[in-house]
């Protein structure tokens, strides 16, 4: 039954797109559907987002103190 359904379909579009036109459109979308997904590491993520979803903020290490700062302290 499902087999006849599929064989109308297909029939009703290569008779509206033609044959090639079907054939490439279902190249292109099995070929689209393999593209990885690109992941996102958590330490990529600003603190404001990892705070939402639970992880601990990264806080920025202490910065050298510059040589001016050394020498014109009070």
């Amino acid at each position: 039954m499902e087999g006849a359904i599929l064989r109308i379909s297909l029939d009703t579009l290569m008779a509206e797109h033609g044959k090639w036109r079907v054939i490439m459109a279902a190249i292109k979308a099995m070929v689209r559907s393999k593209r990885r997904v690109q992941r996102i590491r958590p330490q990529d993520l600003p603190n404001s987002i990892r705070k939402d979803i639970g992880l601990p903020t990264i806080v920025d290490p202490p910065r050298m103190p510059t040589v001016m700062n050394v020498y014109f302290r009070p």
